[in-house]
């Protein structure tokens, strides 16, 4: 199971812009830190066995209780810190999303996300931060400077997207009338129906 958001609220942490090579040309390139605060739960996305690897059940009479097994909240090792986790995706489509229509969103098509480090919390919550590497247009740095050390709603896809989702969209008169033709022309009674009626209107 790989590592994947959908419109959750990470902080942005530090934005690093440089420049790289495209074969002969000089493009703005960007890395971005992220830090997502979660449950535990999401460590099954690196490992199934990392969540019981860290944590262990309460041993309170209040957690004696506790219905659920699955349900740990006490880190093993407390002083072990922050892992560095070995994982990455060379072609993810990461949205940064801004604004509340969609049309100012930031969308990284062909992205990096690596960099991972995973920090265990008391309580049964985790840190997980991560880079994101892309090419963002000026405007698009503008917005992404705007949102430092913010929290953001991201989008992470690991295995990339189909980018023509990303366009508008013709959902009035134009989408109406493709969709009845459409219809007309897996129906041919009905073509033929509206045919005659256009002659009597003649």
């Amino acid at each position: 199971m790989p590592f994947e958001t959908d419109t959750q609220l990470t902080k942005l942490m530090h934005i690093n812009i440089r420049t790289e090579k495209h074969g002969d040309e000089s493009v703005t390139g960007v890395d971005l830190r992220f830090s997502l605060n979660t449950t535990n739960d999401a460590l099954a996305m690196f490992s199934s066995t990392l969540k019981s690897a860290l944590y262990m059940k309460d041993d309170s009479p209040q957690g004696e209780i506790e219905p659920d097994a699955s349900h740990l909240t006490m880190l093993k090792n407390p002083r072990m810190g922050a892992i560095k986790w070995d994982e990455k995706y060379d072609h993810a489509r990461v949205v940064v999303h801004h604004g509340a229509s969609g049309r100012e969103d930031i969308v990284f098509g062909d992205a990096k996300v690596n960099k991972f480090v995973i920090e265990p919390k008391e309580g049964g919550t985790v840190v997980i931060g991560y880079r994101v590497q892309g090419n963002p247009t000026e405007a698009e740095i503008g917005k992404l400077t705007s949102v430092l050390n913010q929290e953001v709603q991201v989008t992470v896809d690991p295995e990339g997207g189909d980018e023509a989702d990303d366009g508008d969209t013709d959902t009035g008169a134009g989408a109406n009338a493709a969709a009845k033709e459409v219809e007309a022309q897996k129906n041919p009674a009905k073509r033929r129906g509206r045919r005659k009626q256009m002659d009597l209107v003649e």
